[in-house]
């Protein structure tokens, strides 16, 4: 496509109004100039497309689309896939922001290392609270790294000592999405990032990650979400099911999707614990926990963080800044679609 953009950049945005001028400031003030924004509304009932066509200021790299009804975060983000005509794509929430080299250097390095998929760190910040945080502080903090499927998804699990991998917002060769007809799975109200970037590790790919933290990553109350139910939980199970059955996997990849699937299994098995307790029907839940003693780690923690820490663990919009000298177990502080789920 002649004068094709380097980059497009996918931003799903549902009442953002609040933070949304810096978020599209952030893209059109980066030293790559070859660009463009497609803003996706989701049927917002605040002035956030207002607010998007101030910011643009008549930019015409910034496409502004209406969504008609509101679908959620992975069906705009899908809407956005169709209309991108960058040679890559990056997502960036409506509620966070890029250091103005971001695109630039995830460009070069895509570009010196031949590599089809790129990530940075994270910086995480807030605006009631003056100190950032980094969220990889451990070896791959320090140098790039090659990731595969295996240790991706071992990421995910429960006691992990690796941050959860699916917090990241890589950079991704547009011919690939287009190649393997990748979509956000709009049956996924959490967890639509992880497969999302699973489902291009298990075609072969390997994500460049890079330490430098430009990815701004905006921690606020506004994002509070309400815990997992039970039918999300079974619906990250079946997803699973539906993208690695059948597959043709090595065998460290299939050992941590054994792992994964025992952990969310023993999710289950903790919401009909917490459930048992409540009905005041220990006998119940004591059978539970003799069937499931993954789960009674949980149990030497006060209640309410035991709670929040567990299910926070799945949901890839929660703090991603706990210390990673401890078991990441995270609460769920920020939501599972923290860039634009709120209400959608």
């Amino acid at each position: 496509m002649i004068n094709a953009p380097a980059v497009s950049v996918i931003m799903a945005n549902y009442n953002g109004a609040r933070f949304l001028r810096t978020a599209v400031q952030s893209v059109m003030g980066q030293t790559l100039q070859s660009w463009e924004l497609i803003f996706i509304d989701d049927a917002s009932t605040d002035e956030s497309i207002a607010v998007a066509e101030q910011a643009a200021n008549g930019d015409p790299r910034v496409r502004i689309i209406k969504q008609p009804v509101n679908r959620g975060p992975g069906a705009a983000r899908n809407r956005g896939f169709e209309a991108a005509q960058g040679e890559w794509i990056a997502v960036l929430d409506s509620d966070d922001l890029m250091m103005p080299q971001r695109l630039e250097l995830l460009l070069d390095g895509a570009m010196k290392d031949n590599a089809a998929l790129v990530a940075d760190n994270l910086t995480i910040f807030s605006d009631t609270d003056p100190k950032h945080r980094r969220f990889l502080r451990n070896h791959l903090a320090w140098s790039p790294h090659w990731i595969g499927l295996a240790e991706f998804i071992e990421s995910t699990r429960l006691y992990s000592w690796t941050p959860d991998l699916g917090y990241l917002k890589p950079m991704i060769r547009t011919e690939i999405v287009r190649r393997l007809g990748l979509r956000y799975d709009e049956r996924l109200r959490i967890g639509e990032d992880y497969h999302f970037l699973a489902r291009i590790l298990r075609d072969g790919h390997r994500l460049r990650l890079y330490p430098p933290a430009m990815y701004l990553y905006r921690k606020h109350a506004a994002s509070v979400s309400h815990r997992m139910s039970a039918s999300d939980i079974q619906a990250l199970i079946d997803a699973d099911d539906r993208y690695f059955t059948r597959v043709s996997l090595k065998r460290r990849e299939k050992r941590a999707l054994r792992q994964r699937r025992h952990m969310l299994e023993s999710l289950l098995a903790f919401e009909d614990v917490v459930k048992a307790a409540k009905e005041g029907n220990t006998r119940r839940g004591i059978a539970i926990l003799l069937a499931h003693p993954y789960v009674w780690p949980l149990l030497s923690r006060p209640i309410i963080p035991r709670i929040k820490r567990f299910w926070g663990a799945l949901v890839h919009k929660t703090d991603p800044g706990t210390d990673t000298a401890r078991p990441v177990a995270v609460t769920s502080e920020l939501g599972a679609d923290h860039g634009q789920a709120r209400g959608s």
